[in-house]
């Protein structure tokens, strides 16, 4: 059984741009650095995009927080794929699908100029990829603002190699997954055999993310009593909004043949959403989830109640390596065979046979 790690990661390096097309090389994203005796600790670096300072997913090579993962900068960062092979390895995974960390927010209000990064972005990664024998694999960035850009970029990287699916956020840019200006992106999508794998994202609304500017970051533990939205305002439920609209709209119907999946948002509140959809769609989700939706779990979900309910063909798992969030786990064959109440079909469904289903690899 190969284990196949759903989502996890890589922290961008100032190498993520060296393919950034020359026109916009004057704009090219600029790491800084912060002393540590500040609000932001040991978060202490962040980056310079289009004129703004974005402070989420920083540069690791200047981060003093990015030590305390305990993974070397150059496995973090991809550039030093023999070693990431040899991390996976210690993790006991056979192949690993790659996300971005810096995208999991918005990157440039200049949708010509996030249309360029995306473009060195996903470079970069088809490149450091083709390195891993087969091994790893990422999913593409696209500029979801201007869907023929974003057709253009889903088929050059079908032609790269390596990619696994095309990343998108709970809400693009304050628009819904289920906006009608999308459909020639899922068009494009299923024509190239490649999933949309909605990902958890820190500022996929910029209006949302507007009603936190003052807030101190980077630690929410550090300041609970201020915070105005608690934590995980701003990227699990956009997961699970996304999930609603997807499902209850007519999108898996017009795409027969395109693939979903939903990650790091754990996986019980499936439930209660399937029942809130309503019984009448029942049929059709349950459906869906056998055949073409996926959902993350993590290690201490109630797994047997969510597959009692819903099945265990939709269920995958992921590391969320090399993260130092809550998210993190490793080990998850073992992590899966210790809880002693799933059967061994239900877990090779979750560690191999589900991902599989999903990524194509």
């Amino acid at each position: 059984m190969q284990v196949i790690d759903c989502d996890a990661h890589v922290e961008e390096s100032v190498e993520s741009w060296q393919y950034l097309d020359p026109e916009f090389y004057l704009l090219r994203p600029l790491p800084v650095v912060f002393p540590e005796d500040t609000c932001f600790s040991t978060h202490n670096a962040a980056w310079v995009i289009d004129y703004k300072l974005r402070f989420f997913a920083s540069n690791p090579t200047l981060m003093k927080r990015a030590l305390d993962k305990g993974t070397p900068i150059p496995v973090q960062e991809m550039r030093d794929v023999q070693q990431r092979l040899a991390c996976m390895d210690a993790l006991g995974i056979d192949k690993q699908v790659v996300f971005p960390s810096l995208w999991l927010g918005c990157l440039a209000e200049n949708v010509e100029l996030e249309a360029a990064l995306a473009r060195s972005y996903n470079q970069f990664m088809a490149t450091q990829c083709g390195q891993s024998g087969g091994r790893i694999f990422y999913v593409a960035i696209v500029p979801w603002r201007r869907p023929d850009l974003a057709v253009q970029e889903i088929r050059r990287v079908k032609s790269l190699g390596s990619v696994a699916g095309i990343f998108a956020r709970g809400i693009e840019w304050d628009r819904p997954l289920t906006h009608p200006e999308h459909w020639p992106i899922y068009q494009e999508a299923e024509s190239q055999d490649l999933p949309i794998t909605v990902h958890v994202g820190n500022g996929s609304s910029p209006t949302i993310s507007r009603m936190l500017e003052g807030v101190p970051r980077p630690y929410f533990n550090e300041f609970p009593q201020i915070h105005p939205l608690g934590t995980g305002i701003v990227s699990g439920p956009y997961v699970l909004y996304a999930f609603t609209q997807i499902l209850g709209s007519r999108l898996l119907d017009d795409f027969p043949k395109l693939r979903f999946g939903f990650l790091e948002a754990g996986i019980e509140w499936t439930t209660r959403l399937v029942k809130t959809l309503g019984n009448q769609n029942r049929a059709k989700i349950d459906r869906w989830l056998a055949e073409r939706v996926f959902v993350s779990c993590t290690l201490d979900d109630d797994l047997p109640y969510v597959a009692g309910k819903l099945g265990d063909d939709f269920i995958v798992t992921a590391t969320d390596f090399p993260h130092g969030d809550a998210f993190r786990q490793d080990q998850l064959a073992n992590g899966l065979k210790a809880r002693g109440d799933l059967s061994a079909q239900t877990m090779e469904k979750i560690l191999s046979k589900n991902p599989q289903r999903l990524y194509h690899l």
